[in-house]
């Protein structure tokens, strides 16, 4: 407790600037593109979040001074209190070069940007090579006002797709689902046709769970053609239950439930407990985040050798065209704040530096650390974890995780073909994406009311999946959303909306 206890406060002795930067930095000689860069010599200071108890050892850091010839301290803040202290230092005006900020959307984040207390890095962007790259669609999703503010901390923009028992398939004579009748189809198939041939009626179609936001029923609904939160609409945004789609959703999944083609307790399913489904044998098609797959395969081996998983992320919806849902595509970003970089000629220094760090070299530090140490490179060129090394990786290297900005390919590992498919179809899955027009929009009442008065649209969709509620209730709940607040709602995305419109 003594020692959990120190750590804690000296955290938060560097996070008010207590401490600063002191870490060592090794010669570089014979490193021309280092020591000839514009950001060579650069002391920077960066703070971030940490997910473990206590910060991971500076070995990382290390490295990437070797290979930059900048001195960095990276102060370390528990994801708990991250909030509380990035107002407190908001507050205060004393803020170190870099800043991560995850929640670009809360006030005090929107206050600052409105009083021009950090960088518009917008037009410098395009004088840099890697960050010149830059997802358009990313940008947009986290501009204030017109503008680019950071550099945004890459995440894919969507993972969705359909996990499903490849054996059972095979066994049936089914192929590959490719469109939403023939996910029914399958689902039908998996739960009537003894897809496991034991002679027992004791396997159904699709697992679920407890998640209108990420689980099934998001992506299906997307495959539908059903807007991502929001969208346009006769040239007007209107919410996603506002829709044709979306009830066409909702009856889909409503005869998946009266089919008993899904599995009934659904609503109050957990995550772990829709995965075990798949796992253990009782489910065959998991939809949503195809990276579950290799998690679930791992696992259900150990029970079954013989069993056999693919995936695929190409589904037509009654348009025969293919949608699915994407994020914002980030986690938050990084921000320069003025008070600390007082003058351009530094801020294009920090920029030059925030380009090389997603460069193969250091962005495979940040992702699987120091070869050797923590993997070893196979004669493929894959990289494979040293296993009796992976508690170090845990502690001191996914800690800099939070560091990332742009994703690099030079990292991914190409030993388990199902993990190079999910790759594969997470990047095509970006030729189809349906996006949320309101990602980068403010509306004051959305912030205020919005998570309340959605929790009225999901507790009446699921009354009308489970059959509780009929067509015209549910039209009576969209009016009360609209009268509790959703008409302010609306009325101020549009405003936003037509105002950045390009």
């Amino acid at each position: 407790m003594k020692q959990r206890f120190v750590t804690y406060l000296l955290i938060n002795l560097i996070v008010f600037g207590v401490f600063t930067g002191c870490s060592s930095i090794d010669s570089i000689k014979g490193n021309d593109v280092a020591a000839s860069a514009d950001y060579s010599g650069l002391v920077l200071e960066w703070m971030t979040e940490l997910h473990k108890q206590q910060p991971p050892s500076n070995e990382i850091i290390q490295e990437i001074e070797k290979l930059t010839n900048v001195n960095m301290n990276v102060i370390w803040v528990p994801d708990e209190i991250g909030a509380d202290r990035l107002n407190a230092a908001l507050a205060s005006g004393k803020l170190p070069e870099i800043v991560t900020i995850t929640d670009i959307k809360a006030s005090s984040v929107l206050n600052s940007l409105r009083a021009g207390m950090f960088w518009e890095i917008g037009p410098y962007l395009n004088d840099y090579p890697n960050l010149k790259k830059m997802n358009e669609s990313i940008l947009t999703n986290i501009s204030f006002e017109g503008k680019i503010y950071g550099i945004y901390r890459e995440r894919p923009l969507s993972r969705q797709g359909v996990v499903i028992r490849k054996d059972w398939l095979q066994n049936l004579g089914l192929p590959m689902p490719e469109t939403v009748e023939d996910l029914y189809e399958t689902a039908e198939a998996f739960t009537y046709n003894d897809p496991d041939q034991n002679g027992k009626h004791d396997t159904f179609g699709i697992t679920d769970r407890n998640d209108l936001t990420y689980g099934v029923f998001k992506t299906l609904s997307s495959y539908m053609g059903t807007p991502n939160e929001w969208g346009e609409r006769n040239g007007k945004l209107v919410p996603d239950f506002d829709t044709e789609e979306y009830m066409l959703s909702m009856k889909l999944m409503k005869k998946l439930y009266e089919e008993k083609l899904i599995n009934q307790d659904f609503p109050i399913t957990s995550k772990d407990q829709q995965k075990e489904l798949f796992i253990t044998g009782k489910a065959g098609i998991f939809i949503g985040n195809m990276v579950d797959a290799i998690d679930m395969r791992d696992k259900a081996l150990k029970l079954n050798s013989n069993m056999e998983i693919d995936i695929t992320n190409r589904i037509k919806g009654p348009d025969e065209t293919e949608h699915v849902w994407a994020t914002g595509g980030h986690g938050g970003m990084f921000v320069f704040p003025k008070a600390s970089v007082e003058t351009e000629e530094k801020l294009k220094k920090i920029l030059a530096f925030m380009d090389r760090m997603v460069e193969d070299d250091i962005a495979t530090l940040l992702e699987v650390g120091i070869e050797g140490v923590h993997y070893q490179r196979l004669k493929d060129g894959s990289f494979e974890i040293i296993k009796e090394n992976k508690g170090m990786l845990e502690r001191d290297v996914k800690p800099y995780y939070a560091l990332r900005s742009i994703s690099s390919s030079n990292y991914k590992n190409e030993s388990d073909p199902l993990r190079v498919k999910f790759d594969t179809l997470t990047k095509d899955n970006e030729n189809f994406l349906t996006l949320n027009p309101t990602e980068s929009l403010f509306s004051p009442t959305f912030t205020e009311k919005g998570s309340e008065l959605r929790k009225m649209i999901d507790d009446a969709t699921y009354k009308f999946i489970l059959g509780e509620l009929e067509e015209e209730g549910f039209k009576q709940e969209i009016l009360k959303w609209k009268k509790s607040g959703g008409e302010q709602i609306i009325k101020e995305f549009n405003e936003e909306y037509k105002k950045y419109q390009k």
